[in-house]
């Protein structure tokens, strides 16, 4: 099984990422980063040169270079990466992320990575999977996705 970190909303500080990393280094095969800060993801990136690790921009991140969303297949599994921002996630909160809902459908994903509210969730929702792993900084959140053979198992964590 390939285990991945993921994190969001790091916003300047990747203290408690590292600490995460360091407890399951061992254990992943990389890292998710759902912006806010992409450069966060960039340092994280250059500490663990041997860890592949995918990550978009926020809306935070000026001038970054990183994708804004991001796409990408593992174990048959395919992820859409994004920040969320963009797919009015704190608009939609209540109602079910309709707009992210449809663009990752268009994106053919079955698991739809996201940030930007600092609130973790969690859904399934026509044949694919939200996932907001909450704020890395402010609530010491994250999550752990494991995928094997197009199966993803999800577990969400906290820190403090």
């Amino acid at each position: 099984m390939k285990r991945f970190l993921v994190f969001s909303d790091s916003h300047g500080s990747i203290n408690n990422c590292e600490d995460v990393i360091n407890h399951f280094q061992n254990q992943i095969s990389g890292i998710i980063h759902a912006g806010d800060y992409a450069r966060d993801a960039e340092d994280l990136e250059s500490i663990y040169k041997d860890i592949p690790v995918y990550y978009v921009h926020g809306n935070t991140d000026y001038m970054s270079r990183a994708p804004g969303d991001l796409t990408f297949e593992i174990d048959g599994v395919r992820i859409f990466l994004t920040h969320g921002h963009e797919y009015f996630v704190k608009k939609e909160l209540c109602s079910g992320y309709g707009t992210l809902l449809r663009k990752a459908k268009e994106e053919r994903a079955d698991l739809c990575i996201f940030g930007h509210t600092h609130i973790s969730t969690m859904q399934r929702n026509i044949g694919v999977t939200l996932l907001n792993p909450g704020s890395i900084r402010f609530n010491g959140e994250y999550a752990i996705v494991g995928i094997e053979n197009g199966d993803v198992k999800i577990a969400q964590m906290k820190l403090f």
